[in-house]
């Protein structure tokens, strides 16, 4: 066996501190709670003029950036929403990569529930509490899918058992609906000694880009790890394990195989392990993008340690436990050797918390300021922070009062954490400081990232104000790329910020003003009069159908129900579509990105 020695610099800790972005969140954080905690911006009666337009070429549409301080999380934005409360002291969250938009959240107690969309959906997908020792460190931990699930049903689970705390790793099967697994498809893969002590279990489950399984266990508990297991290759606690789920012949049960690449297979030392000297490893996870690989592990009493293994590492790697804590030493506490041990990519002390929760890189399309982010918390300070992906350093970018438990990935990329006091929350780094609790946050960042809008000014977006007429023209210019038009059409917008637009729209036939040389630029645009834009710029077809009640008789009933038809809109309620009700800015953001894109 060669020792691998990897010197990486771990640089100190910076604080982002921006005024009122960083505030504690009370632990019944709610929507309205969210709401509260933002300027709230004043309804305007005149136009807003929005601040120049970045071109298109200086939006940032790399899908890998890696940018060290964007510009939302320099500005202290990155924040979480609530999306299910009502769990029960969940410890991760997990997708099945079967299309289905599913997210599937661990609770400690042995049970898994599914949220779809923003609703908590009653029953278990998987109960197997009567199996599982639970409270404090133990319980049901981890949660994997198998990355063929949608064909073979396979999901894996890592739990203390019930009889005496032993770690059990375990495969279920999903019935032919994939909405349930029972308890009675058990095969248990691995079982793993843990009696002696309720702490230090681990728990994460993970699937490398290879396919293999990723196993993260924990160094057995007691303070310092008084049997040396994280330096012990014949145990395998205080390990990262990696086994093949699809071979056999491996394990008690013979029902995983080892995979030829593992470091130690041929060598001295457990074949199934893939690294060792981890103390508590509380979450891994690979970059979707990059293929690297992450470990986070609790510290002891001084710090807290983040790991990085590049895509194509070839595993054996010694994290220093107990040799080291993060990359100090701990045992003995001075001149211990460090060679051969593998320095943390970054580190915090516990002047900043005390038990970290590792997270994942963040490889989503609604958040581009977050890309290329490692993004992890504290559960003791409820802190939030990211590391570059391809870098290191480690900066603070919220603080919460959360007990951040977990974090996982939609099948999009987009990022989720749990709180163990009940709830699921999102995490998002709004490019524009007041959109965070707004429904259509996804849209405004896609009308940004487009290079359709600037925002309002100051950083703002202004969502819920309404549009005026004159924006609506530059909207729907700039989203149709409309040329510039030879002719003046109007009076009453001459020399005004968006006349150029304005002509554009008449030009190309999409609007004809309000009266005889007007455009009327300053008035709001009502819901049926951007109903009437949208279906002419679309030359949508008639609809066969009427969908609403609240339009019967209007001039713009028959372009509402076009655009009721081809999907734009859903209307305000059932059978309603709140015809003179003026279009806000958020509003505006979805009805063009449902129509144009």
């Amino acid at each position: 066996m060669t020792s691998i020695s990897r010197p990486c610099t771990v640089l100190g800790v910076s604080w982002s501190m921006r005024g009122v972005h960083v505030r504690r969140l009370a632990l019944s954080l709610t929507l309205g709670a969210l709401l509260g905690s933002l300027a709230s911006v004043p309804a305007q009666a005149t136009e807003l003029v929005e601040d120049v337009v970045a071109p298109v070429a200086s939006i940032p549409r790399t899908t890998d950036p890696e940018r060290l301080e964007p510009a939302a999380l320099g500005a202290g934005q990155l924040t979480v929403i609530p999306v299910v409360s009502g769990l029960s002291s969940p410890l991760g969250v997990a997708n099945a990569g079967d299309g289905s938009g599913r997210l599937f959240v661990v609770q400690r107690g042995g049970t898994v529930r599914v949220v779809k969309g923003r609703t908590l959906l009653a029953g278990n997908f998987l109960n197997i509490a009567s199996k599982v020792a639970a409270g404090g460190e133990r319980g049901l931990l981890g949660l994997a899918f198998h990355p063929d699930f949608e064909s073979n049903g396979f999901l894996y689970a890592f739990y203390t058992r019930a009889s005496d705390g032993d770690i059990v790793v375990a495969r279920y099967t999903a019935n032919g609906a994939r909405t349930s697994a029972s308890a009675a498809t058990e095969q248990i893969l691995l079982r793993i000694e843990h009696s002696a002590n309720t702490n230090h279990n681990g728990g994460a489950l993970v699937f490398g880009p290879d396919g293999m399984l990723h196993i993260a266990v924990g160094d057995g508990g007691g303070s310092g790890d008084p049997s040396n297991n994280g330096q012990d290759k014949e145990t395998l606690l205080g390990k990262v394990l990696r086994i093949d789920v699809d071979g056999t012949g491996a394990g008690p049960n013979g029902a995983y195989a080892i995979p030829s690449d593992n470091p130690f297979v041929g060598a001295a030392g457990l074949d199934e392990i893939w690294a060792y000297g981890l103390r508590n490893p509380w979450r891994i996870s690979f970059d979707r993008v990059a293929g690297r690989f992450w470990i986070a592990d609790v510290g002891q009493g001084r710090y807290e340690e983040i790991n990085r293994e590049e895509a194509g590492f070839a595993g054996g790697g010694n994290y220093g436990w107990r040799v080291m804590e993060g990359a100090h030493c701990y045992s003995p506490s001075s001149g211990c050797n460090t060679s051969g041990k593998i320095l943390p990519v970054a580190e915090y002390s516990h002047s900043f918390g005390c038990s970290i929760t590792g997270g994942y890189v963040y490889r989503g399309a609604t958040q581009r300021d977050l890309v290329g982010n490692y993004v992890f918390a504290d559960f003791c300070s409820g802190r939030i922070g990211t590391v570059p992906g391809n870098g290191s350093g480690l900066t603070f970018r919220r603080t919460t009062s959360l007990s951040i438990s977990s974090f996982g990935e939609s099948e999009s990329g987009e990022l989720y954490l749990t709180h163990l006091g009940g709830s699921l929350y999102r995490v998002i780094a709004p490019e524009f400081s007041d959109i965070a609790t707004s429904m259509f946050l996804d849209h405004i960042h896609r009308l940004y990232y487009e290079g359709l809008t600037g925002g309002c000014g100051s950083g703002r977006f202004c969502p819920r104000s309404t549009v005026t007429r004159a924006e609506m023209a530059a909207f729907v210019a700039r989203a149709m790329g409309l040329p510039a038009s030879p002719t003046d059409y109007f009076d009453d917008d001459d020399g005004t910020y968006h006349e150029r637009n304005i002509n554009r729209l008449a030009h190309a036939g999409i609007v004809v003003g309000c009266g005889t040389r007007r455009y009327c630029p300053n008035a709001t645009m009502t819901r049926a009069q951007m109903a009437s834009i949208l279906a002419r710029a679309l030359k949508l077809p008639l609809s066969p159908t009427d969908y609403f009640d609240d339009d019967d008789g209007r001039p713009h009933e028959r372009d509402i129900n076009r655009l009721a038809h081809a999907g734009i809109t859903g209307g305000c309620g059932t059978r309603r579509y709140c015809p003179t009700s003026g279009t806000t800015r958020e509003q505006m953001a979805a009805f063009l990105l449902r129509a144009f894109r």
